[in-house]
């Protein structure tokens, strides 16, 4: 695995890219015209220009608000070239809004002209500054960056190297979000760590469904697609799934989602009256375990292997499946490159292989500590690795597989039960397209088994036979107490499931 250098940046490969086939296209969009890398390093020069002609400097910090994912995404990119983009979610609510623009400390808000949103006027509130993304016109995905001048001036003398080029929020709650420095080394060692994994080049297009503002929309689908030299495909939405426009008209060649999404796209597909024209050689999966029967479903609809992979804010990409001939296997994460995962034990010294504990991880991807938060930061890291939370174990053969969250285990009356185990058992039910287990209080045990499902369309199961159905692959003190129909999971962030929301409601 290469590293990148101390000195490189974002914008030097992006400019190799455009060197070697400056015609190429970069990004393409059912709503613009197709963007070439001459065009992109062009983008990339303007928003530089505009910045340090208003008094910006390379640590300002430029929150990007736009709808449009094609839109943001070049914005998020063209802003991290030049000073410190800081992506935001512009569904936020306004509340939400407001403690992340004071959190982020940021300099400026970026919004797209025309596009109303509520990140405006709460920046308006509180005095930040805005500027505004102004399309060359309703076709072309090229912009000026209108800036508004800075109070002090913000250019930093010396030369910049490895400086931060994106801070990311991880998706929090019922908390504040913990703030992610993504330096320009993490960024590009998380991209070529996907390069390498997927066989990524020229000829290789991604679907971005994944939203821009989080990391495996930016970080895997875009800048590992753009830092490959190949392109990133935008579809009109993220929620309303058009397959023909997806997969046919857009072109894409691979594209990487959360479990939801793929369940979503396979239904879709299984609606469709014809099968799909396609050029998908592989889907990847990351944020959640994938239930086997959505991946199944969508290698026999797309004709294609799906390869789940392993990432968090904090450190992008850690490992993935690998297609042909590299190596792959069901019910993990892949085969993490060597020395960058360790299981740990509650002492945080190495468990023997096959052993379950935390997942500590480090390498040229991992940040360095989340900002304004040392308290953390002390207890995030041990001995230079860095503290997933997530419960994972090492086979004999390399692979890893994450069996839970430290958090979200439950404890029954001292005994550890993972949601994961119950859930892959609820799954495998004909009638149940998803399934949640979580805690719930209990006089006694303190926590015992609970579980919600959503139906498929048409079915009628009454509760109790889940319980039998369950009865039958598990042990009885795994088996809920009760299991809940409900119409929808509670979700946030990018589509993590909030068992807490499902906790308070049925304990």
């Amino acid at each position: 695995m290469d590293h990148p250098s101390q000195n490189e940046r974002l914008e030097d490969v992006i400019r190799q890219m455009a060197q070697g086939a400056p015609q190429a296209l970069a990004m393409v969009s059912s709503r613009f015209n197709a963007l070439s890398y001459a065009q992109l390093v062009s983008q990339v020069d303007q928003v530089a220009g505009a910045l340090a002609q208003a008094g910006w400097g390379k640590s300002s910090r430029i929150a990007i608000a736009v709808k449009d994912n094609a839109a943001a995404a070049l914005a998020i990119v063209a802003v991290s070239c030049a000073a410190v983009a800081v992506p935001l979610d512009p569904n936020l609510a306004a509340a939400e809004l407001e403690m992340r623009l004071k959190l982020l400390e940021v300099d400026v808000l970026c919004t797209l002209a025309g596009e109303a949103t509520a990140a405006k006027n709460v920046a308006e509130k509180y005095g930040i500054p805005c500027a505004e993304i102004v399309l060359k016109d309703q076709r072309d995905l090229i912009f000026s960056l209108v800036m508004p001048k800075a109070f002090n001036r913000h250019e930093e003398p010396g030369e910049v190297v490895d400086t931060i080029a994106v801070i990311l929020q991880t998706s929090g709650t019922t908390e504040e979000p913990k703030l992610v420095p993504c330096l320009h080394s993490n960024l590009l060692a998380t991209a070529r760590n996907a390069r390498q994994w997927f066989n990524l080049d020229r000829q290789d297009r991604s679907l971005s469904v994944a939203p821009p503002y989080y990391s495996h929309g930016l970080t895997l689908t875009i800048l590992g697609a753009l830092l490959s030299g190949g392109s990133v495909a935008f579809p009109t939405s993220l929620t309303d799934v058009n397959v023909v426009e997806w997969f046919e008209l857009l072109n894409p060649t691979w594209y990487s989602t959360s479990p939801t999404m793929h369940l979503v796209i396979s239904e879709m597909i299984d609606m469709h009256p014809a099968p799909i024209r396609h050029r998908i050689r592989f889907a990847s999966s990351g944020g959640a375990k994938m239930p086997e029967s959505v991946r199944s479903a969508i290698e026999s609809e797309l004709g294609i292997v799906m390869l789940e992979h392993y990432g968090m804010t904090e450190a992008g990409q850690v490992c993935a499946n690998l297609p042909l001939p590299g190596l792959r296997k069901s019910e993990t994460v892949g085969v993490p490159p060597p020395d960058t995962v360790m299981i740990a034990g509650p002492d945080g010294n190495a468990l023997p292989q096959g052993e379950a504990g935390e997942v500590l991880v480090r390498g040229p991807n991992v940040m360095k500590g989340y900002l304004k938060n040392p308290d953390l930061n002390s207890i995030a890291f041990v001995n230079g690795w860095f503290r997933t939370g997530d419960i994972g174990s090492i086979d004999p053969e390399g692979f890893l597989q994450i069996s839970g969250r430290i958090k979200e285990l439950i404890n029954r009356g001292g005994e550890k039960i993972s949601p994961f185990e119950i859930e892959a058992v609820l799954s495998k039910h004909p009638d149940v397209l998803e399934a949640v287990a979580f805690a719930v209080a209990h006089p006694r045990l303190g926590e015992d088994v609970g579980a919600a499902v959503v139906l498929r369309p048409g079915a009628t199961v009454a509760a109790g036979e889940f319980r039998r159905f369950m009865g039958e692959q598990l042990s009885w003190n795994k088996v809920p107490r009760r299991v809940h129909i409900v119409e929808s999971i509670p979700r946030g962030g990018p589509g993590k499931v909030l068992r807490n929301k499902l906790q308070e409601l049925y304990s």
